[in-house]
């Protein structure tokens, strides 16, 4: 992704909105114009890359891709089957209907309590917790039926809701601010350190990937994000020459980041 389509995205995730300037080729000559497009929206983005644009991953929750032999069993399995029973999208497509004529306005009653629960360890946290709290008033709204509501008609988001959200990402957001480290990570430190010896200070590609029983890829993809991170090294520093990867900085102790619903019981409702 280029630098100009990075800043783009930033705006459009900070400000809502697309604002941009170009030149156009007119009858009168070349003339500039001011570009505005209005938000807000969604964005989602796949890549191979290891890594987006810095500035960028601190406006997004990043997903790694689970590269296991038994998901990509399960994938196959999936596309085998795809076709042999035709997806009924009716009640799907009534429930995006229903939506659109609904309330979604949501009060979330815990909201101050729960920004004093969670440590304030990093910077980015303040864009974090705008997020976590959005995706709890999106799963109120998607439960609405079954939630009380203010004397202003507010749905009133209760704590099945943040933990929910907290399941899905709490990880994520650990993991963005460098409080826990993924499974994928601690399993590539792990099988490099089963395999480093005295005789052996650094391994090959080849031997990691077979450690990890996973394809020379999927290995490449974990390797390069480790050493991303720092809990390995690579010690040959001549392009195009096979890595020649070491151990790097130990992996610290997990760090709670987001509180259980349970701490939040007691600021369900309002008082």
């Amino acid at each position: 992704m280029g630098e100009f389509a990075s800043y783009l995205i930033r705006s459009l995730l900070s400000e809502g909105r697309l604002v941009y300037e170009v030149v156009e080729k007119t009858t009168n000559g070349f003339r500039p114009r001011r570009i505005e497009k209005q938000g807000p929206t969604g964005l989602l983005v796949t890549t191979t890359a290891v890594r987006l644009h810095p500035e960028n991953e601190t406006r997004l929750l990043s997903l790694q891709v689970t590269d296991t032999p038994e998901q990509t069993r399960a994938v196959m399995r999936a596309i085998a089957h795809v076709g042999a029973n035709a997806s009924d999208l009716s009640q799907w497509l009534a429930l995006q209907h229903w939506l659109t004529n609904a309330e979604h306005r949501v009060a979330i009653p815990y909201a101050a309590e729960l920004a004093e629960r969670i440590p304030p360890v990093a910077v980015r946290l303040r864009r974090d917790f705008g997020q976590l709290l959005s995706l709890i008033r999106a799963h109120a709204i998607l439960h609405q039926a079954t939630r009380e509501r203010d004397a202003d008609g507010q749905i009133i988001a209760n704590v099945d809701d943040y933990a929910v959200v907290r399941e899905l990402v709490v990880g994520v957001v650990a993991e963005g601010i460098d409080a826990t480290v993924a499974p994928t990570v601690r399993e590539t430190v792990r099988a490099v350190q089963m395999l480093i010896s005295e005789d052996r200070a650094t391994l090959t590609l080849r031997e990691i990937a077979q450690a990890l029983a996973l394809d020379k890829s999927a290995a490449s993809r974990r390797i390069s994000t480790t050493i991303q991170l720092g809990y390995l090294r690579n010690m040959e520093d001549r392009k195009g020459r096979p890595a020649r990867v070491c151990l790097g900085d130990p992996i610290p102790d997990e760090m709670p980041v987001l509180p259980d619903a349970q701490a939040l019981q007691c600021c369900s409702v309002f008082r």
